[in-house]
Order: C-alpha cells, then structure tokens, then sequence
C-alpha cells in the first residue's frame, strides 16, 4: 500500500504544473489549486452562446471570450447539470435567473443537504451559502450557481463525511477565504469527501466551500495541454478586462 502511494505521488509530481495554478499535496493526495481576488479579478459564469447553445468545453468557451476582445485566464466546470446540459439548480448570469433554485429532495451528491450556492453579488462580495439561505440575501447576486453538498459550512466539515471512506473519486470545489480569496481546488486523482472538505478547511483556510462535480472536472488554462473532450453544464471564467489588454 505504501509503495503504491509513493508511486502515486511520484507520478503525479513529475507532471508539469499548468501556468497560472498551484500544485498542492494534502494528507498523501496532490491538488491543483486556484485563487482568485475580485478586487482585480473577472469572474464570471458561463452556459450558453449567442444562440442559445451550451458552450459544453473550454475550447469554445475560450473563442467566445476572444471574439469579445477579452482572454479567458482560467476556467472550470461550475456544477452539476441534467443530460440536456440544463442545470440542476440555480444559475445566475450577468444578473439573469436562467435557472431557478432547487430545494427539492432526491438522491446523489447533489441532494446531499445542505447543498450550496457559489454567488459573486453586486458589490463584488464572494460567498459560499446554503441554499435555503439564497432567497434571505440582502445584495443580489450577479453570478451564481448552485451545487452540492457543502463540504465546510462556518467551519464545519459536512456532518455526513466519514473519516477514512473508501468511496474515492476525482473531486472538484470552490471555497471562500475570510477575507473573501476565491479558491478553487481540483483533485489530480480519487479522494473522499473527508479530505478533500479538510482540504478546503485546514490547508486552504475557507471556512465554507461547495463541491463542484465528480470525475469529469477539469480546470483550464491558456495553452494547458488538453486532448480530452469535456461536456459541461455551466463553466466558471477567469476573464482578463479590456483595460488590462
């Protein structure tokens, strides 16, 4: 078992680390790592084009932006979505509901309560909430996507993680420091819910963090080397301002 660890990790730190992102180990696992500061950051949220269809992949994504006069520096799938790439909960864009809240019950990670909302509202405030707490909010949210579980709520790890689970998968997540740091986190191979949420909590320091997806997440970068082809629902940008060009 150890040996296999040590290979693990000896695989993955001779991988080259994108430009733009952090590698990152915690408890035995490597993590590609984000952070954003929207006091000089552009994030936004993305789903579909001009003509109504989802972007799907990072490759159109990154053609639109540019068609705009602007650069897409980072980005990465934004939550989970239903087979007709419609988002399963919430969605805000640029202000716009395109899809509603969603505080039914069900089955899968994403009914997994509490479940989340990323939002960026229109003071440039970051926050990671819970979802029944979206409608109470004082200052709209311009960018928001809904996702689910919480992996940290006000310092807690979701009370449904166990410690030591063997149900290990690539892991995706968004978390807010107390200062208001965006932090985005990508697993570089199978975690649980435990340490990837201790992740968030004890070596990225966000006291609330939302899980993201599974096993299709991916984060991108100009010029990353990607032959695998993506299908999303909504995609979080990392947008460079016209009058940074």
């Amino acid at each position: 078992m150890l040996e296999g660890l040590l290979a693990f990790l000896a695989l993955h730190a001779a991988e080259p680390i994108p430009p733009g992102l952090q590698a990152v180990t915690f408890h035995g696992a490597a993590y590609l790592v984000k952070t954003v500061d929207l006091h000089k950051d552009d994030l936004r949220l993305y789903w579909n084009d001009a003509q109504g269809h989802p972007f799907g992949d990072f490759a159109p994504l990154e053609k639109f932006v540019a068609s705009q006069g602007e650069r897409l520096l980072f980005a990465a799938n934004a939550g989970m979505f239903e087979s007709d790439f419609k988002p399963v909960g919430l969605l805000v864009v640029n202000g716009a509901e395109q899809s509603p809240l969603n505080l039914r019950e069900g089955t899968g990670n994403f009914y997994l309560k509490p479940n989340g909302v990323f939002l960026i509202n229109a003071k440039r405030e970051a926050m990671v909430i819970e979802a029944s707490n979206y409608t109470g909010l004082l200052s709209p949210a311009v960018w928001a996507t809904q996702s689910g579980p919480l992996l940290v709520h006000g310092g807690d790890i979701h009370p449904d993680f166990i410690e030591g689970s063997k149900n290990a998968k690539i892991r995706s997540g968004v978390g807010v420091r107390k200062d208001g740091t965006v932090v985005f986190a990508l697993s570089r191979g199978p975690v649980n819910f435990y340490d990837f949420a201790s992740l968030f909590l004890t070596k990225l320091k966000c006291p609330n963090a939302l899980f993201l997806d599974g096993d299709i997440s991916a984060f991108h970068v100009p010029g990353m080397a990607d032959p695998k082809p993506h299908h999303f629902g909504p995609i979080l940008g990392l947008v460079e301002k016209e009058k940074n060009r």
